[in-house]
Formats: structure tokens, sequence, C-alpha cells
């Protein structure tokens, strides 16, 4: 039995970071998994809100996850600041898996990745078209903000390089987008917006469990939490954010038909 507690878009809450250490540790977990926006948002300017979230992260996060003494795995998401993403690449507390795979344990490996399909927001430091050639999606402004270099390419390619890493078939993937046309990928109009690259590297890789996250409303929309494709499971708990609700999920990494999912309050 390996079990690990799976969360995603806290968005900065910080009770609801709280809320999941603390249950972390009643649950005797081996390892906790957060997949992606991690950070809150708000700040006058583009510069305020990077300090917002850089402070937070050094201030808050890291100094929780501190003294929690079990693996703890992550990746940004598409509302987090890429500059800072060198803040959880030097921390040796955490292991920051955008791009890698890493032991889980003997058995199992874990590889995360950030990047989402196009969306019509401002910020693109984790935006990529699922394949190349892809058309523009609508924007809702007329700027594009980036705190890095943008990183060019597509999903399906970084997606290949990913599965390289480690055999597939013995790997769970922290994908911060759903795969497209599945319950884990409706808004609240009804329209799927995930990715075909992932819902394509799933289909084809078929590994035992992806963790998803980015569509908040997704599980009330479709009325589930999991959908599988094949036999791969694929979880996104959504997010009650900014609701003080903690929205996670229970594994056994070992033993996949144990499942806990979890409101906490």
């Amino acid at each position: 039995m390996h079990k690990i507690i799976y969360s995603s878009d806290l968005h900065g809450n910080r009770l609801l970071y709280e809320r999941l250490i603390k249950k972390a540790s009643e649950e005797d977990i081996n390892g906790l998994v957060i997949g992606g926006d991690l950070c809150p948002r708000g700040g006058a300017t583009i510069r305020d809100t990077i300090k917002i979230q850089k402070k937070f992260l050094e201030e808050f996060m890291l100094p929780l996850f501190y003294n929690f003494d079990k693996d703890i795995f992550l990746i940004m998401g598409n509302d987090d600041f890429r500059v800072n993403s060198m803040i959880l690449e030097n921390n040796n507390n955490i292991k920051y898996i955008n791009k890698k795979s890493l032991k889980i344990n003997n058995n199992v490996n874990i590889a995360g990745y950030s990047f989402v399909n196009p969306t019509p927001f401002r910020l693109k430091d984790w935006e990529k078209p699922d394949f190349e050639g892809d058309k523009y999606t609508a924007q809702l402004f007329l700027e594009e903000i980036v705190s890095v270099k943008k990183e060019n390419g597509a999903i399906k390619e970084d997606l290949w390089q990913l599965g390289k890493l480690s055999d597939p078939k013995k790997t769970v993937y922290v994908i911060h987008a759903p795969p497209f046309n599945t319950k884990l990928d409706i808004i609240a109009d009804g329209a799927h917006v995930g990715s075909k690259a992932v819902m394509e590297f799933i289909e084809n890789e078929q590994p035992p469990l992806t963790l998803h996250g980015h569509i908040h409303e997704s599980p009330k929309m479709s009325g589930s939490w999991k959908d599988k494709i094949g036999k791969t499971i694929c979880v996104n708990v959504g997010s009650s954010y900014p609701e003080d609700k903690l929205n996670c999920v229970v594994i056994d990494v070992d033993d996949l038909s144990d499942m806990k999912y979890l409101e906490l309050r």
C-alpha cells in the first residue's frame, strides 16, 4: 500500500493548504500531490502579482511544507507566473515535477506537465497549442502577458518526450489540463475545453492513472470527479475556489480500486 492525497487549484488559499496538510497527516499518507494553480491571484499590476505569488511561495507554502515529512510532488498551473518556478526548482523539501519523472516507490513513477491548451485569458506562461499548426484561439483581451520568454512547440511533442522518461504503464501523470471531451473538462456553459493532445497521449500510452485540474466546475457539471479512457483512470477533483471547501482524493497507487473523494470544510 502506498497512499497519496491529491488536490489542485488551491489558488493561494492558506486555509485550504493547511487543511490539506492536516488531512494528509490524519490519513497516514505517503505522499502529497498538487496539480497546479498554486498561487493567489490579485495585484494592481503584473509586477505586483508576480511579487505576491513569489512572497506566497517563499513565506507561506514552502515553510508550511518544511515540517511535513512525506514526499511532496507538485507542478505549476496556468495562473502561476512561470518566472517564480525557480523557487520550486531550487527547494529540496519538495519535488517539482514539471517535465520530469520521479519514483513514488519501487513500482511506480510520477511525472508532471503544466502547460494547457490555449485559453482566452491574458497570462500565457503555461500555454501551448495541442498540435503544431493549430488555429488561434479567440481572446478576451488584446494583450498577452508572459513573465519569461515564451516556449515554442506543442503539447503533443512535450508529452511524447515526457512519456520516454519512464514506462507510461508504470507512471502516474499529473497534467494540469484535463483530457478533451470527458467528464473532466466541462465548463459552466456545457462546452468541453480540455486538451486533445492530452486525450491522445492517454489513449495511446494507457498509463494507470492521470491527475488533472484547471477546470474548476467540471465535477459539478458532469457529476463526476473521475473518468476512464481505456484502462486509464483519470481524475479532476475540481476546485471550490473561492468557497471555503477543499476538494481532494486519497489514492492507493498500488491498488487504484481504493480511492476516496473528500470535500473538507
